[in-house]
Parts: C-alpha cells; structure tokens; sequence
C-alpha cells in the first residue's frame, strides 16, 4: 500500500512540474548598455551610464579629462537627468575668426539624448474568428503582428518565442496554424540596451470541426421509413471552443436552427433527406451530414404544372395559350381521382390539359387528390394571373431636330429612344427594324444616312403576348448650308493670285440649305472674333466699309442650319491699287 501511494505522489510531482515547465517563460537576453549615434549624427546614452567628458585642442589629439571643481561630487563621472534631450554648454560663444564673443551673445549647447526607458511592444490577432470564454479561442487563418515604439534611440529589434525556450526576431506577420494551446512571449529592445519586460498572450487555436450525430425519436418502419409524428434528435460535441450553432434543413429547403427536436411538419409524402451540421464558436464549420428517409403520409400528393407562357413576378402570370396540369402520386392504394375548381366554381374531374378563365386578372385554381380507400388529400391553391393584354411600345426623338411640312428632321447625331410599358407581367423585349431590315434587339440608336427613313418597332411581354408593329418616319439631313459670298465692285486686278480690289467694296454673304434652311451666319474678318451676320443690333459686314486699309483680308464665314450641321468656307483678297 505504502509503495502505491509513493507511485501516486511521484506521478502527481511529475504532471506538477510538467505543467510548470511547459508554463515557464523562455529566457529573456541581456542587452549592453551603451552608446548610439544615429544617421543625422544625434549620439544618444543610456541613462544610467557614467559620463567622462575630456576635451582635444586639435581635431583627433590627445584627449585631456574635463574636471569640475565647482561639482566635484556630481562629476567624473556625471550623470543625465533628463529622458531625451540634455545640453552640455559653455557660456558664450566666441567668434572663431576674431576670437571674440559674438553678439548678440548666444550659449554653445552639446546636445546629447539620454534614454533610460524600454520601447513598448502591443500585438494584434488577426485573420481568425475569435471566441472568448474563460480562455480566449482563435479559428482558421490566425496571424499575428507585433508593433514595437521606442521615444527617444529607437527601437532596435522585436523579438518573439511562440511555444519556445528561445526567442526570434520579429520581421513580418507570423501565421499560427497548429492547433491546440499556444504561448506567446515578446519584448523589444531599444539601439542603446534598454529591454522592455516580456509580455505574453495565451490562447488557443480550434481549427477542428464539431461533430453531430441524428437519431430518430418515435415511430419507424424499417429504420428510414417513418410517420408524421416521429421527430428527429442530434448530438453534437466540440472538444475546444464549444458549439455555437447548429443547423438543419429538409431536401433543397433552408436552413434552420436546432433546439431540441425537429419535426417533419411541413414536409410532402414521400422521400426526404435531412441535413445538418454545426458550427464551433470560432467558425469551424462540420461537414454537412445527411440522413435519406421516407415520410409516408397514406393520402395522395397532388402537383401542378404550369405548360406553356408563364413569369414569375408578383404572381404568376399566364397567358390565354397556357395550359394547367394536375398529376397525383400515393405511396399505398393509388390515386381514384383529382378533383379540381376555378375561383370556387362548380367541382370538375380531371381528365386532361385545362386552361384558365380567360379575364384578365388573379385566378385561383384549387384541387384535392382521392385515393383508392377514400383519403382525401388537403385542398391546394394555385394563383395565376391572366395577362391578355398587350405591351405599348412608343418613340422619342432627341435633339437636334427640326419638324416642318408634317416631316420630323433629325441628323446623324439624333438619338432615338423607344420606351415600352405592360400593365401585367412586364415587358420581356422591345425590338426595332430600320428600312425594311430585320428586326433587332432595342438599345438606344441613331440614324447615319441621309434621306427618308422608315423605323418598324414593337414590344413582346413576359407571356409572349406580342404588340402589333407600329410605324415612325424621319428624314435624316446631314448636309450643311452652302455658303456664297459676292462684292460690291468687280476686282481691278490680282495680286499674288488673289484677286484685288478698292477701298470701298462691300462683300455680301448668303447660305442655302437644302432641306431645314439656315438658322445663322457668322463671319471672322483677320482672325477676329466670329461674330453674326445680318445681326439686329449691329451692322454687318455689307453694310459698313469694312475694307479700307490697302492690305490682304481673310474672311472666315461659317453657316449652321437648324439642324447644326455647320459649313466653312475662307475668303482671302486684296484691297488697295492694283
């Protein structure tokens, strides 16, 4: 006895100091403490070090000690009592050409950093779910990022021992993948040996799925067939952070949440499977599991199918070419008869294809299925909405556009929209053909030839009710004014090849235009500002002696219908003795 409880204490001492060995930090390094000067040349001593200043007369010479009777106590060595800056400093400076003070009088300062305080290191979790109770939990994809601060010198390196004697520098992100419990330990020193005190983080990382298992509560047949009051239970585990949630769903349904027990209520006669599966609290999601069975509910099960044009949108909107099906399955004695009625009408046996109430409107199809020993299926509802209306397709032209003589002119650039509305299901297509050609897909579009031009447009709704075609003419005018120009005077000679004539020659100008006729004339003389012709409040240039410096002009006249299709043209002469 006394050799059994010796084996029980020795194994207690051992799972003791296991543990605490396991728990103990790794060993922290020791760090000089020393000196740093920096790339901007700031020399920076950890505070706690001695102080011998010495001066040299010449630039690398001999160093002579710097003795102090006025502090012989506080000096060789001296201390730094300031974190950060501190300033050695002589009284005034001295000109170093004239050996003189300057003036205004300034001190001479030695500035030297003193940094007696360890960087600061803070950690950030990320990537993972994380789940907190009692021990903190971490899912999937868990990385780590230390960021190490530092006031004064800077910091030198961070350093880190994840389930480790020894610590590593810190670089970048460290992933943590294995699962199980970790200990985390990091620190940071500073350039002149300052060490801050390790911190360190325990935690867990659960990268393992819970575990569910189904059994069947209540009547079965067997071992997959069974009735409408027999329910379903799960058993779930999850040996780190614990089940958070666990779900189920029947066949293609949704998912829902388990609590104690699931019920088939809502569920057709026949075949089903259930599904389940849970969730941890960190993520960890179990594979879907599933369980086929067999729900024999004895009546029929009656289905309905919708032939030909149809759309789901707020209701289910047929047309008057669609027909109804209604078929019936039982597991036991086999279908006697389907029953069926349109909006609470006179019963009808059904026999074969039907079509709904040809009125436009929501219709309600209700049916029941009668098996061989008289159960009677629950009564079913079918809604259907009867859409026999047609689409209406109309037509907008956008700018420029000109309409005259009952004909809309429009040129190359005129944009042409259709736009379509359906009462009902909704408008599926609008389709439009230019001059005879096929008919297309609509999307906004223009016109580039000139000439008449005939557009063939309609629209199709979401149960192919289609819109007879309507018709839409336009001219297309992409041709510019012509522009004339006639003087005043016949020329009196030619000069460079242009034509020359005397000081006091007016110019007429004038445009034609085909088919919309020309909104404006504007003209430029040398480069000037383009400015109207024939305008109301001021007078043109066939109007004034415009031309009485003996020199060459150049008359740029740009014309624009009503359409904006614009012509240039440039009049180059010369006006003075020939």
């Amino acid at each position: 006895m006394r050799n059994i409880t010796k084996i029980v204490v020795l194994f207690a001492l051992f799972i003791f100091l296991s543990t605490n060995l396991k728990a103990q930090s790794p060993t922290q390094p020791t760090y000089e403490k020393k000196v740093y000067v920096d790339a901007d040349q700031n020399t920076y001593v950890q505070k706690s070090l001695p102080l011998y200043l010495s001066f040299s007369t010449t630039k690398g010479g001999t160093q002579h000690p710097l003795n102090s009777k006025a502090s012989a106590d506080y000096a060789n060595p001296m201390y730094l009592d300031t974190e950060g800056i501190n300033y050695i400093r002589s009284r005034w400076a001295v000109d170093k050409e004239t050996g003189r003070t300057i003036q205004p009088q300034q001190e001479i300062l030695f500035e030297i950093y003193a940094d007696g305080i360890a960087p600061s290191t803070s950690i950030k979790f990320s990537g993972a779910p994380k789940y907190v109770s009692g021990k903190t939990y971490y899912g999937k994809g868990l990385n780590f990022d230390l960021t190490s601060r530092d006031g004064v010198s800077g910091v030198e390196g961070t350093h880190y021992a994840l389930d480790a004697n020894t610590y590593a520098d810190y670089n970048s992100t460290v992933s943590v993948g294995k699962e199980g419990e970790h200990n985390l330990y990091y620190y940071a020193h500073d350039f002149v040996g300052n060490a801050e005190a390790s911190k360190s983080r325990t935690f867990t990382v659960d990268i393992s799925s819970p575990k569910s298992s189904s059994e069947i509560v209540g009547i079965k047949y067997n071992n997959n067939i069974i009735a409408p009051s027999t329910k379903f239970k799960l058993t779930i585990n999850d040996n780190l952070s614990g089940v958070r949630r666990t779900y189920y769903s029947f066949d293609n349904g949704k998912n829902n949440y388990y609590g104690s027990q699931i019920n088939t209520y809502g569920l057709s006669d026949g075949e089903h499977t259930l599904y389940y599966y849970a969730v941890d609290n960190v993520k960890n999601e179990e594979t879907k599991n599933s369980f086929t069975f067999y729900l024999d509910k004895i009546a029929p099960v009656v289905e309905n199918k919708v032939v030909g044009d149809q759309h789901k949108g707020r209701y289910l909107y047929v047309s008057n070419r669609t027909d109804i099906n209604l078929s019936a399955t039982d597991n036991k004695a086999g279908v006697q008869k389907i029953n069926y009625n349109i909006d609470g009408g006179s019963n009808n046996t059904f026999s074969s294809n039907f079509k709904v109430t040809d009125k436009t409107g929501a219709h309600y199809i209700n049916y029941t299925g009668t098996d061989n020993v008289e159960n009677k299926s629950a009564r079913k509802t079918l809604t259907v909405y009867m859409d026999n209306k047609m689409p209406s397709t109309g037509i907008k032209y956008g700018s420029p556009q000109f309409f005259d003589r009952d004909t809309l002119f429009i040129n190359k650039d005129t944009k042409i929209t259709l736009f379509s509305s359906d009462a009902h299901s909704g408008v599926q297509k609008t389709e439009y053909a230019v001059d005879g050609g096929a008919m297309q897909a609509y999307s906004q579009f223009t016109i580039p030839g000139e000439g008449n031009h005939n557009i063939k447009f309609n629209s199709t709704d979401n149960v192919n009710n289609v819109e007879q075609v309507k018709e839409s003419r336009t001219f297309v005018d992409n041709t510019a004014p012509e522009i004339y120009a006639n003087f005043s005077i016949q020329p009196i000679g030619t000069k460079d090849g242009l034509k020359v004539y005397p000081n006091y020659t007016r110019l007429y100008l004038g445009a034609t235009d085909k088919h919309v006729g020309t909104e404006k004339i504007l003209y430029s003389i040398n480069g000037e500002p383009l400015r109207d012709y024939s305008s109301p409040y001021t007078l043109d240039i066939s109007e004034l002696d415009t031309f009485k410096s003996n020199k060459k002009y150049s008359v740029k006249v740009v014309s624009k219908d009503k359409l904006g299709n614009t012509s240039e043209k440039t009049i180059e002469f010369y006006v003075g003795t020939e």
